[in-house]
């Protein structure tokens, strides 16, 4: 019996990581879709026609690894399919569409949506493409960046949302507290004039501003979590740069064009690297578009560039695959040779075993392949599934890293003008000045709390709210006189008055309880927080 517990509950995970997936993968369709597509008749235009071996020969020859409009009409093509109930066509056309591009995860996603099954070994089969498009996503850099931008995003915005609805709720149980003392003292009105100063600043300013007439109304562990919620907000502020990052950088057609060469990515764009930019990513990366064009000695002249800047093992490889494109093998060997002093490549070693097969020295050929498949046995078996006699299937490119692309992409687009926009979501100044009106706001509270005297206050017993004007004796605890006498000093109370207290406050606790459930049931954690709960309500509505 436990054991099949044990399978039902890995069921159940599974099944709810395939429909996170797929709901992740929503937004990022459009996007991909976007981005990849290209109009119907262009598509037809490259060759969807064809067997599709015909376009994997052809991606081979452009030296790439991915053929995203072709793989998106084909996705296409079988979610129509698998809408009319034609599953066998869909899970081929999606076959296809990952076959022509291994790092799509669209494609990995469909496949595991058509196998879905609560069959043990339909849920395997599901299981396995939903790690294949896990595999595909870190092999991506559009996807795993926007991926990890929505999630950053998704973030900040549910932070945001957090604290706005903590500062209502906290207010609104306030509020009764703080119209009794209107009444007692109509100059209290006036608190109400800083918040609407701080309101101009921005959004956030005025949602906490908002609180400083309440705060005299706080107990310690509330203003310990209001604390909290303005460092948040510091924090965000501080963090624009990262956000904009991630909104600014897919909008640069040369940063673009830079990760879809490195990424062997054919979207039916032409590649524009500005020629005015001077990185070195982006001079690696037009040198490479340059070389799989076939214009090597262009290439070559930024290859030497590069080797100006720094040694790099990948250049040597690159430069030598460029006098290779060029018949000048011995050239090319010497190049190899300096690729492998500086690191040890499988790319280089193949490259050498290629170049040694072509002029029969088999024994030479077969030490550098094994020297190779010791470096990286699955970029080898890679090469050797598309070999080919052309430049860019006989000798293999090396390419940027995705970190190094996660990195340029932060490099370039640190400040981007969207984090202007951004900003306003929280501020309508700048980023220094959000800095230190947080700081002052801060500041008053301190003053704030120092300087005012004890105000209303609602008893915790029978919920009645009490104030120096009403009561001449202090309470204890919040709790008022009368219910001090009728639980504590019971020989002030006659009988009768304290049954009438005792059912009152009876009374109070149980409409509190039904209170607090709806209040729960409705947004968790706000209950808690209008009942004075604060901590365990912030934490539950974060």
């Amino acid at each position: 019996m436990k054991g099949r517990i044990l399978v039902l509950d890995k069921k159940l995970i599974l099944l709810a990581i395939l429909v996170t997936c797929i709901l992740m993968s929503a937004p990022l369709i459009a996007v991909q879709a976007e981005e990849a597509a290209v109009p119907s008749g262009d598509v037809e235009r490259t060759g969807l026609r064809e067997d599709i071996d015909g376009l994997l020969e052809r991606r081979a020859e452009l030296g790439l690894k991915n053929l995203e409009p072709q793989s998106v009409f084909l996705i296409k093509k079988g979610e129509q399919a698998y809408k009319q109930k034609r599953e066998k066509e869909a899970i081929k056309l999606f076959e296809q569409a990952r076959e022509l591009s291994p790092d799509l995860p669209l494609s990995y996603l469909y496949l595991a949506k058509a196998h879905f099954s609560l069959s043990p070994k339909k849920l395997y089969k599901a299981s396995g493409y939903l790690l294949g498009a896990w595999r595909a996503l870190l092999n991506n850099f559009w996807w795993s960046f926007q991926t990890a931008g929505m999630f950053i995003l998704s973030l900040f915005i549910s932070l945001h949302v957090s604290v706005i609805i903590f500062l209502v709720v906290l207010m609104t149980s306030k509020l009764s507290l703080y119209v009794h003392d209107i009444i007692e003292d109509k100059r209290k009105i006036l608190l109400l004039i800083a918040p609407v100063l701080f309101a101009l600043f921005g959004p956030i300013f005025g949602v906490i501003g908002f609180i400083l007439p309440f705060w005299v109304y706080l107990k310690e562990k509330e203003k310990i979590v209001l604390y909290s919620a303005v460092g948040i907000s510091f924090i965000i502020i501080l963090m624009f740069p990262v956000f904009s990052s991630f909104t600014g950088a897919s909008q640069d057609r040369t940063l673009r064009s830079v990760i879809k060469i490195n990424e062997g990515i054919f979207t039916g764009e032409s590649q524009e690297i500005s020629t005015t930019r001077d990185d070195y990513e982006a001079l690696f990366s037009r040198a490479l578009e340059l070389k799989r064009r076939g214009r090597y000695d262009e290439a070559i002249s930024i290859y030497n560039e590069l080797l100006k800047i720094k040694s790099d093992a990948r250049v040597y490889n690159n430069l030598a695959n460029c006098y290779v494109g060029l018949g000048r093998y011995d050239t090319a060997s010497g190049y190899y040779n300096q690729a492998l002093e500086s690191a040890e490549m499988a790319s280089a070693s193949y490259n050498l075993s290629q170049l040694y097969r072509e002029v029969f020295d088999f024994s030479d050929a077969e030490e550098y392949y094994d020297r190779a498949v010791r470096a990286d046995a699955r970029k080898v078996a890679l090469y050797s599934s598309i070999k080919g006699m052309s430049v860019n299937r006989f000798v293999m490119d090396e390419t940027l890293e995705n970190r190094e692309l996660w990195s340029l992409a932060f490099k370039w687009y640190p400040y981007y003008s969207s984090s202007v926009s951004l900003g306003r979501m929280q501020s309508f100044t700048g980023r220094g000045a959000s800095i230190f009106l947080l700081v002052i706001l801060m500041a008053v509270l301190h003053v704030y709390k120092s300087k005012v005297s004890r105000w209303a206050y609602r008893c915790r017993r029978c919920g009645e709210i009490y104030c120096s004007a009403c009561e001449k004796r202090i309470s204890h605890e919040d709790v008022c006189l009368t219910c001090f006498k009728t639980l504590v000093q019971v020989s002030e109370l006659g009988p009768k008055e304290r049954v009438e207290r005792i059912l009152e406050i009876q009374h109070y606790r149980d409409d509190k309880n039904q209170r607090l459930k709806l209040l729960t049931a409705i947004l968790p954690g706000s209950g808690h927080i209008y009942y004075g709960r604060t901590v365990y309500g912030f934490v539950t509505l974060a």
